[in-house]
């Protein structure tokens, strides 16, 4: 069997009648370092990386195996965080979107240790192999990319590298690019996100290799192609709507399904899927009003082969959610609206920019949708934003106004002990009670409780003496909206009781100490640890002096203060207990 590349490949299914698109294989490495947060065109890098791996899976092959690797997604400042997020397989493309949605985005880039890793991955020295990587940024682990790149093509069979860059400067696009090059690869680079989903596209179209038969003798003509090619779909649709096409046609290498303006020329296209998806495709309108055209492309010559009219005609949405919200709370908002894949309903200040969101929540997520309104205050409004083109659908008025929270301590606090803390406040998703010393920075936190889980909560103090805070924070804003002093100092305790008593006889016990709900006054043997069972024991929540039963064998023992939840004895005193006469 011989395997070509595009274009030569093109020019060969000019010349043959049978081909086929050979089963090919790649690794994705993924860019998960902190510099995925800057933004283009006000939108996040990494938002607009998700969106553009989206489109171009859809437009991959079924039969294509893929995995999926990220580095810097862990740890912060460390060149060893690469991690093979999706094993290399087929039919994982919802498995390979659902994990690069749930991707952090922390530390550095060590792309070169990653592309070496998913060589490895992929045995490169055996068979052939391909990395596609998407990155944001230069290589910042001390690696040379350009001299990994040189080293993979020698050592392996087949090894080819295709680098996406997206939002690099000249000398960073260099230094990537060479990676590609020196491998035989491609590199795509781009500066926005309309071309950062076009260059994914033509990364993913560069792994295609063309299977050419050995072929015997020459096969017969088959009849011209645009005579055999059809498009049926409705002849009106709603602006940026889904619309089910059927088509019929060579599907040759890379033809695909696009929607434009009638008078787009043959090279221009909109959103698009290969004609290798099948022969029922469902596309994405354009967000635009008036008369289109619905067309069957030829790729390798960019030739119409068949088009249908489509007139879109506007598209409607609604939103209904409460009047007023407190600060960082969950809303609830039923919607209309036409669903179309990546719509989000979202709250932002009145009169933001279309593209500005916060949280948000997906339609496709159901209805209604929850999600949490900025930690904020004043006049903001609820928004229905079609995804494809960043419109506002529709919106309305939202108040958001102040809230407070409130701390109280129910017990004595002792160093290394646990403390009860009852609270008042909104109670919004992931919101906490913790402790931190005297003040620490507003994300600090050491042992800390959900509010989520009700009010008391237990929280666990330090050992070490000083000056602390308990505070409710704010999870989605980490502000804090209570707190209050705690100082953490030398308990004293003190227990008084006979020295000596008669084996069995009642020993009344007076004591001292912080008094907690699992503190007790027990007898154990003189030799007990902290993890010794106690003989006797009672609680001290039933006061001072309290009555115990001295052990019924004679011998020495201890009386001990005994804080249960920490394993803390406060204090002891020893007792003889001698034969009862």
């Amino acid at each position: 069997m011989l395997k070509v590349f595009r274009p030569l490949a093109l020019f060969i299914m000019l010349t043959t009648s049978t081909y086929a698109l050979a089963d090919e294989k790649a690794i994705i490495v993924f860019d998960g370092s902190g510099s995925m947060w800057g933004q283009i065109d006000g939108k996040p890098k990494h938002e607009l990386a998700r969106e553009a791996l989206r489109n171009m899976l859809e437009n991959t092959p079924d039969s294509m195996a893929l995995g999926l690797m990220a580095y810097g997604h862990r740890e912060k400042g460390s060149c060893t965080d690469i991690e093979m997020l999706v094993p290399l397989g087929k039919d994982n493309k919802t498995t390979i979107l659902q994990a690069v949605q749930n991707m952090n985005f922390l530390g550095k880039t060590p792309l070169s240790a990653a592309v070496q890793q998913a060589a490895t991955a992929l045995r490169y020295t055996e068979d052939k192999a391909t990395v596609i990587l998407i990155t944001d940024g230069e290589e910042t682990c001390q690696a040379d990319p350009c001299a990994l790149g040189t080293e993979l093509k020698q050592s392996g069979v087949d090894f080819t590298a295709h680098v996406v860059g997206f939002g690099l400067t000249k000398q960073q696009g260099e230094q990537v690019a060479c990676l590609a090059h020196n491998t035989g690869g491609q590199y795509f680079e781009a500066s926005n996100a309309a071309n950062l989903t076009n260059a994914m596209n033509k990364a993913i179209l560069a792994t295609q290799t063309v299977t050419i038969p050995e072929i015997a003798a020459p096969a017969p003509l088959a009849p011209p192609a645009s005579s055999l090619v059809t498009i049926e779909a409705p002849e009106m649709a709603k602006a940026g709507t889904v619309i089910e096409i059927t088509w019929s046609g060579p599907s040759e290498a890379s033809d695909y399904i696009t929607i434009v303006k009638p008078e787009a020329k043959d090279a221009d296209y909109g959103v698009y899927k290969r004609t290798t998806k099948g022969p029922t495709l469902k596309l994405q309108a354009p967000d635009a009003i008036g008369p289109h055209e619905i067309r069957y492309v030829q790729d390798k010559n960019t030739k119409v082969l068949a088009k249908q009219a489509i007139e879109l005609i506007p598209v409607e949405a609604t939103v209904s959610g409460p009047d007023r919200i407190g600060a960082g709370g969950t809303i609830e908002v039923q919607w209309t609206g036409p669903n179309s894949p990546g719509d989000y309903i979202t709250v932002v200040e009145i009169g933001a920019p279309d593209k500005e969101y916060n949280d948000y929540a997906r339609t496709t997520s159901g209805n209604p949708v929850k999600f949490l309104v900025p930690d904020g205050l004043g006049k903001y409004e609820i928004r229905y934003v079609l995804d494809i083109s960043k419109r506002v659908l529709a919106s309305q008025p939202l108040t958001i106004e102040p809230v407070s929270a409130q701390l109280e301590i129910m017990n004595t606090a002792v160093p290394g002990g646990k403390v009860t803390v009852e609270w008042s406040g909104p109670n919004n998703r992931s919101d906490y009670v913790t402790i931190v010393p005297k003040g620490a920075p507003a994300n600090k936190y050491l042992d800390y409780a959900r509010t989520s889980s009700g009010s008391p909560v237990s929280i666990q103090l330090p050992t070490e003496l000083g000056d602390y805070e308990l505070r409710y924070i704010m999870d989605s804003s980490k502000r804090i909206l209570a707190s209050l002093p705690l100082s953490l100092t030398d308990t004293a305790g003190s227990i008084s009781a006979p020295a000596s008593v008669a084996a069995g006889t009642v020993i009344e016990v007076t004591w001292s100490g912080p008094g907690n709900r699992q503190d007790f006054i027990e007898v154990v043997p003189i030799d007990a640890t902290p993890e010794t069972a106690a003989i006797v024991a009672t609680r001290v929540t039933q006061g001072s002096p309290l009555f115990v039963h001295a052990p019924a064998i004679p011998g020495l023992y201890q009386i001990r203060y005994m804080m249960r939840e920490t394993k803390e004895i406060l204090t002891s005193t020893q007792l003889e207990v001698t034969p009862n006469p």
